[in-house]
């Protein structure tokens, strides 16, 4: 039993760091926008017509919070409401242009970040760790505790190490 709470220790310990990395990933490469902000633009722009209530409930905030958000993203050209056209009371959220490029140019400043962080590892730790990051996705997706992802790519298709 106590294997399991090392266990939990270990997934607590990795997504707060990975949390704490991304906020400072956010800050560092100018999106202008709070944690919370990015948050929604980023599963937005994940999940094409995601539903306001789906949005809240993927983020972890309540719909008036999450409303004042959305709106927030709207004002800035990032996002657009559209009500469903099979059920008038629910409100699909999609990226427009503006917000697709803004997450484009984010997801290019960090992966460049990260790209400089991996070359300290030899090539063989870097496909460990590539390979063992993609069985650890697939396992955290299986077990419920990641949702609303593509499927990583397979340990064969991914990028050689530089």
């Amino acid at each position: 039993m106590a294997e399991n709470k090392t266990d939990t220790r270990t997934f607590t310990q990795l997504f707060s760091a990975l949390a704490q990395e991304m906020v400072q990933n956010r800050s560092q490469n100018g999106l202008g926008l709070t944690r919370l902000q990015g948050l929604a633009l980023r599963s937005v722009n994940q999940r094409p017509g995601i539903t306001m209530t789906e949005l809240a409930q993927q983020i972890g905030i309540t719909n008036p919070q999450l409303t004042r958000i959305v709106t927030t993203l709207e004002d800035r050209g990032l996002v657009k409401r559209e009500h469903n056209p099979e059920n008038r009371r629910v409100v699909n959220v999609q990226s427009t242009e503006q917000g697709v490029a803004l997450i484009a140019q984010n997801v290019e400043a960090v992966a460049a970040r990260y790209d400089q962080a991996l070359q300290t590892l030899t090539p063989a730790e870097q496909t460990t760790l590539v390979r063992d990051l993609q069985t650890s996705m697939r396992l955290m997706t299986k077990a419920g505790i990641l949702k609303g992802l593509k499927q990583p790519v397979a340990a064969d298709q991914s990028p050689a190490p530089k």
